[in-house]
C-alpha cells in the first residue's frame, strides 16, 4: 500500500493538522468521546475528522465509529467539507456530512473560529444484530457539542430570550437580564449570527453498508420493484431472509438479470445510451484496461504504462485468438465498432451481465452515486471506475495484482484521473442526458 499512499491514492486530499491549538481542540473532542488524547504532533483528517494516523496509534480503526453505527465526527474547520470520507461503514456517511456542512455553513464557520465542533450522527439503532436494525434507519440526527460549550450556551441564551419575550415585565428581572448579558458576551446575538446549527435532521436515502458482508439498501417511495425496500447482497440465501420483520425484496448480487431489471424498472439506469457511450469513452477505457491486464499476465516484467498505443495494437493483432476467448473483450469490440460506424448492435439477445458494463446510473436519479458503485461490481477489471466510485473494492483488488500491473494502475490514475477528477466524474457518471 505504500505506493498508493505515496501517490495519494489512499489517504489523499486529507487536511493536515499540525498547529498546537488545533491539536488541542481535537484532543478536547477525543476526551469528550472518552478517548485518550493523542500525543501526535502532526496528523491528517478527512471530512468526518477521522485520522488514519490516530487510528493507528490507538490501534482502533473504529475510534470514531463504535459498533459500526452512529458515526462520530470532529470538525476543526469548515474546509473539511471539501475532503473525502476515507473510512465508513455506510456509504451515506459522506452524503450526510455534505448535507450537514451545506445546510449549517454559517454556524460552523462561526463556531470553528473559537472552538471544535464534535458529536454523533444518531439514529434509533445502537447496535446491529439483524437486518431489521439496518432497515429501521430512516432518519438521522446530528447531535452537536463544542469543546468550550459554545453551542450549549447558545441554546441556554435562546431559552433565556424566549423567556424574556414571553414574561410580562421581564425587563425588570435583573437576574434574567444579567444572565442574558453574560451569555450574550460569549456567543453574541444569536438572533442574527446563526451560531446554532438549524438543520440537524436528515433522511437516510438508499445506501451501502459493510454490515452483512456488504449490502445495498434501495428505497422506493412509490413501492416499485415489488416493494418499498430492495436489498442487493453478495449471499444467495442470507440467514436474515428467514427472520426479518421488515417487508423487502432481496436480490442476489450475482443475479445479473434480477439486478439489471430492478435498475431498469426503478429508473436508476436508462438502458443502452449510444450517444453517452460515444462521448464518454467508457468502451475504449475498458478495452484498454482489459488488454493491458492481459499483457501483464503474459509478461509480468512488461512496463505497461510505457507501452504506446501502436505497441498495444500490435500485441492485440498477435494475440487476437486468445483475446477473443474473453467474452467481455469481444462484446466491447462489437460495441465500439457499432459506435464508430453508427450501426448499433442488437442487445436484445445480450445477457444482463454484459449489459451491466455498458450502462450508467441515471444522472437525474438521487441514487446515481450509489448505483455507480453497484455497477462497478459488474466490471471487476475496471480499476479506473472502481477508484472513482468504490475505493474499498479498488484497494481489495489492488492487493491481488502483479507488480507491473500495480505500476500501471497508479500511473493511469495519477496521470489521467487526478488532473481532472470533476471532468471525468461528470463524463462517466453525472452528465445529464441529451
Amino acid at each position: 500500500m505504500e505506493r498508493l499512499i505515496d501517490n495519494a491514492l489512499i489517504f489523499g486530499a486529507m487536511h493536515t493538522v499540525n498547529e498546537p491549538h488545533m491539536i488541542a481542540r481535537y484532543n478536547t473532542a477525543l476526551k469528550g468521546f472518552g478517548i485518550k488524547p493523542t500525543k501526535l504532533k502532526k496528523f491528517t483528517i478527512d471530512t468526518t475528522g477521522y485520522s488514519p494516523e490516530i487510528a493507528k496509534s490507538l490501534k482502533d480503526e473504529d475510534y470514531l465509529n463504535p459498533q459500526g453505527i452512529n458515526r462520530r465526527f470532529i470538525i476543526l474547520t469548515p474546509e473539511q467539507e471539501s475532503l473525502p470520507s476515507v473510512y465508513a461503514k455506510f456509504s451515506s456517511t459522506y452524503d450526510l456530512m455534505m448535507a450537514m456542512y451545506q445546510k449549517n455553513a454559517e454556524s460552523l464557520r462561526i463556531l470553528t473560529l473559537k472552538d471544535v465542533v464534535y458529536g454523533e450522527i444518531e439514529n434509533s439503532t445502537f447496535h446491529i444484530d439483524s437486518i431489521d436494525d439496518i432497515l429501521s434507519i430512516k432518519e438521522v440526527e446530528f447531535k452537536f457539542r463544542t469543546g468550550g460549550h459554545l453551542f450549549e450556551k447558545a441554546h441556554k441564551l435562546k431559552t433565556l430570550l424566549n423567556r424574556f419575550f414571553a414574561e410580562k415585565d421581564s425587563w425588570q428581572n435583573d437576574t434574567l437580564m444579567n444572565k442574558i448579558l453574560e451569555h450574550g458576551k460569549l456567543v453574541g446575538d444569536i438572533r442574527y449570527n446563526n451560531i446554532i446549527p438549524r438543520h440537524t435532521k436528515f433522511e437516510l436515502p438508499s445506501f451501502w453498508t459493510s454490515h452483512f458482508n456488504g449490502i445495498y439498501v434501495f428505497r422506493d417511495i412509490d413501492g416499485s420493484s415489488g416493494g418499498n425496500i430492495t436489498v442487493i447482497g453478495p449471499q444467495e440465501m442470507p440467514d436474515f431472509l428467514d427472520n426479518a420483520m421488515f417487508d423487502f425484496t432481496y436480490i442476489h448480487q450475482d443475479d445479473d438479470a434480477g439486478v439489471y431489471q430492478f435498475l431498469i424498472d426503478t429508473g436508476r439506469v436508462s438502458g443502452f445510451e449510444p450517444d453517452w457511450l460515444k462521448a464518454s469513452g467508457l468502451v475504449e477505457l475498458r478495452q484498454e484496461i482489459l488488454v493491458r491486464s492481459a499483457i501483464s499476465k503474459s509478461d509480468k516484467t512488461m512496463e505497461l504504462h510505457y507501452l504506446s498505443d501502436n505497441q498495444v495494437t500490435n500485441w492485440i493483432h498477435r494475440n487476437i485468438d486468445e483475446l477473443s476467448k474473453n467474452g467481455v473483450f469481444t462484446f466491447l469490440t462489437r460495441i465500439q465498432k457499432g459506435l464508430l460506424n453508427d450501426v448499433l448492435p442488437n442487445l436484445k439477445k445480450v445477457g444482463a451481465a454484459l449489459k451491466l458494463i455498458v450502462v450508467r446510473a441515471n444522472p437525474e436519479h438521487q441514487d446515481r452515486v450509489l448505483v455507480a458503485r453497484l455497477l462497478s461490481h459488474y466490471a471487476e477489471f475496471d480499476f479506473f471506475t472502481k477508484f472513482a466510485v468504490n475505493k474499498q473494492s479498488f484497494y481489495d483488488d489492488y492487493d491481488t495484482l502483479d507488480e507491473n500491473l500495480r505500476k500501471y494502475v497508479v500511473h493511469k490514475i495519477t496521470n489521467q484521473y487526478f488532473p481532472d477528477r470533476r471532468g471525468y466524474w461528470e463524463t462517466l457518471f453525472s452528465r445529464p442526458k441529451g
